[in-house]
């Protein structure tokens, strides 16, 4: 059985998947390998990866019907018309033949993996702007899209799964790439979607204990892809973090604020628009100032830096790369549209990031602090955490949901229940009623602060013609009540 790679060449089956046993006739030539068998074409390999149930077996009939070539599974599969490759990891499977049929674009790339509770995104934006800034021609694929070193895309998920990231990785080399920035979500770790490649550097942002309690050391799975010489740079304030550190197998850099690291920060002062802090590394030490701000915002920074560290880059380079970005779409991100009160949209939804924002927020404000905010999507878990976190830093809660006509308002309900004071709440489902009516309550000095959506888009109407943002719903809002 043979792989036909991207670039021509043929690939025999063995080389990539030694201990496969193939049931059904061998001289079969693969023209791609999906995973979905809505992009199955004919000549493709289809890797199963649902468990034994009628989902595979739709997906099966799927596959087979739009002209799959082979099956690849890791467990039985019986009356199937075309050959079968059985494994024993499927997923792992998945991703070695993906890369080697893309011929293997991650060795050609410095790649660098960011994962983390929350603050990925930031931190790869961030890493992203140091290693441009130092004159590499760098990819990036996060939540907020994907750059690819001449095209962009807007992401179907914010880490693509092995076959979408093998064939985005291959895109960066031909557009001349040296470098790649790929934002890990805790799902991508757990479904592997990095099988088949390796990271030069993994960054460990924070961990989250929710996450932990639902698939323990989930987010330092990360390192399985991590070269034998590859670095981990690990977040030394975050306990998580830090319990790992003993354990490493690779050599890390740490970064922290408040314990002993390699790279440190100290803060200097903190406002609403502006954060100054000293970056020390190396004993070396500069000052920072960002438009950005925050604890978490300064730990990205440190993260980032310490990666521009591993590649040789001076720090008078990343600190003026750091310096260089005013804001990043959904964090913290203030809007301004001459309104006599401070806006921000903030993509945070679970508890931790919550307490995240709020901690960095509230004493900036001297005002009422009014929080626009919808339960967390991703089950209910936290939610008892992230009612309570409101509560302390909030002096006045709309709930909603995530978009007009989004989501069910038993959601909304389930959310109420954990707010204690029913007084400094207020729930209007209609989201463009919710940030209308929080944005009329607002007083000089207050502060309204949209959490969750942070730069998703959601509709503004029950028919879907309007499609908007936060930041965009809220300015033009702005606009029109406070004209120029």
């Amino acid at each position: 059985m043979r792989l036909c790679a991207s670039t021509g060449k043929t690939i025999a089956l063995r080389q990539v998947l030694p201990d496969a046993q193939v049931v059904g006739a061998t001289e079969v030539s693969l023209t791609r390998c999906r995973c979905h068998p809505r992009d199955v074409r004919p000549g493709d390999l289809f890797v199963v990866l649902h468990p034994p149930g009628a989902r595979r077996d739709a997906a099966l009939q799927q596959a087979l019907t739009r002209g799959c070539a082979a099956v690849l599974a890791d467990h039985p599969l019986e009356g199937l018309p075309v050959p079968v490759i059985y494994v024993r990891n499927a997923r792992e499977a998945f991703g070695r033949i993906s890369h080697a049929m893309a011929d293997y674009p991650a060795r050609k790339l410095h790649v660098i993996g960011v994962t983390g509770a929350y603050g990925k995104t930031t931190t790869a934006c961030l890493l992203t702007r140091v290693l441009v800034e130092a004159g590499f021609n760098t990819g990036m694929l996060t939540t907020l899209g994907y750059f690819e070193g001449e095209e962009s895309a807007f992401p179907r998920e914010t880490t693509p799964p092995a076959d979408e990231l093998a064939l985005s990785l291959a895109r960066m080399v031909n557009n001349h790439c040296t470098h790649a920035v790929v934002e890990v979500t805790g799902k991508a770790i757990r479904e592997q979607y990095l099988a088949g490649m390796e990271l030069d550097v993994a960054v460990l942002v924070n961990t989250d204990v929710q996450a932990k309690a639902r698939h323990p050391n989930s987010y330092f799975r990360v390192l399985e892809w991590l070269k034998p010489e590859g670095v981990a740079v690990v977040n030394a304030d975050d306990p998580g973090c830090r319990g790992w550190l003993s354990g490493l197998a690779h050599p890390a850099l740490t970064v922290g604020l408040q314990m002993p690291a390699e790279i440190k920060g100290y803060e200097i002062s903190r406002q609403l628009g502006e954060e100054i802090f000293y970056l020390m590394a190396g004993g070396e030490t500069f000052p920072v100032r960002t438009r950005m701000f925050g604890r978490h915002h300064i730990l990205s920074c440190l993260a980032a830096a310490a990666v521009g560290l591993v590649y040789q880059i001076p720090l008078e380079v990343i600190v003026k790369a750091l310096e260089s970005v005013d804001q990043i779409p959904g964090r913290l991100q203030p809007v301004l549209a001459g309104q006599p009160f401070s806006v921000f949209v903030d993509a945070a939804e679970t508890a931790e990031a919550v307490r995240a924002t709020l901690t960095t927020i509230r004493p900036l404000v001297s005002g009422r602090l009014i929080c626009v905010a919808h339960p967390p999507r991703r089950g209910q878990g936290d939610m008892a955490g992230w009612g309570q976190t409101l509560e302390e830093f909030a002096d006045l809660i709309v709930l909603t949901l995530p978009g007009v006509g989004e989501g069910h308002t038993n959601l909304l309900a389930a959310g109420a229940r954990y707010l204690r004071d029913r007084h400094r709440a207020m729930l209007l489902p209609d989201r463009t009623e919710a940030i209308g009516w929080a944005l009329t309550q607002a007083q000089p000095e207050d502060c309204v602060l949209l959490l969750g959506n942070g730069h998703r888009l959601w509709k503004a109407t029950r028919d879907g013609e309007l499609i908007v943002d936060d930041y965009r719903f809220v300015r033009q809002w702005l606009q029109q009540e406070y004209p120029a």
